[in-house]
């Protein structure tokens, strides 16, 4: 992202949230969430595009800001 929407959605205190992410104490527990991540947030674009539209479907439309 560029420094201008950083200032304006991540950076600014009034929109941002917070969330304490708690793992897991079970190590195999802990690999799933820990793969999770991973293709949520590794290099691969692939594997974000399969889990978004594999996740799709069980989203509650009303919920999102419009």
């Amino acid at each position: 992202m560029a420094a201008s929407q950083l200032k304006e959605t991540t950076m600014d205190p009034a929109k941002r949230t917070l969330l304490r992410v708690t793992l897991p104490t079970d190590y195999d527990a802990r690999a799933d969430v820990k793969d999770l991540v991973e293709r949520l947030m590794g290099r691969n674009p692939e594997h974000r595009f399969a889990f978004i539209q594999a996740s799709a479907e069980a989203v509650d439309a009303e919920a999102i800001d419009a």
